[in-house]
């Protein structure tokens, strides 16, 4: 009996592992269905995600709280984080775009810069990972918990860009 239930904890710990996984997979992978386009968008703009630093400030929550109904200062919450996390996609998507055209150029370029590739590696699983801890804080501010800040996920993008730009200026010489 005692290894049925041991079975059991391990079957449940292992599908809620899984399903943990997948519902980040989902959430940190690109929209397939964006149509906008990197280079027709001009590329990467700091400026964009700007509101993000601020969408959810706390001093907004407190104010609408003293001066309205719980009800409504609940409802203007949730609506705040699901447009944080529409930036979210956006962001995203900007860094695959930005990933996928780094690694266009690196595969274009000579032997000697083939260590770019694993720059390539590092910035992507550091972009996972900040993506994935803004994505747990959205979670913890959801239950009251905490604040976001997505400075660091936003530089992690710039830092490629710029060093994408850079490349781009080099190759161009």
């Amino acid at each position: 009996m005692i290894e049925l239930l041991a079975m059991g904890a391990i079957a449940a710990g292992a599908s809620s592992i899984a399903a943990v996984g997948f519902w980040a997979w989902n959430r940190l992978s690109p929209q397939k269905g964006s149509t906008r386009d990197f280079q027709a968008s001009g590329g990467f703009s700091m400026q964009r995600y700007e509101p993000m630093t601020r969408l959810l400030a706390a001093e907004d929550l407190q104010f609408l709280r003293k001066h309205a109904c719980g009800k409504i200062a609940a409802q203007w919450d949730r609506s705040r984080r699901r447009v944080f996390r529409q930036y979210l996609r956006d962001l995203a998507i900007d860094f695959h775009r930005l990933h996928a055209h780094a690694r266009a150029l690196v595969a274009e370029s000579p032997e000697q810069y083939s260590d770019l590739v694993g720059v390539l590696m590092r910035q992507q699983m550091t972009f996972l990972r900040a993506m994935a801890a803004v994505e747990v804080r959205l979670a913890l501010h959801a239950a009251g918990m905490g604040t976001v800040d997505v400075r660091g996920l936003i530089g992690v993008i710039d830092a490629m860009r710029l060093e994408l730009e850079r490349s781009l200026a080099v190759s161009a010489a």
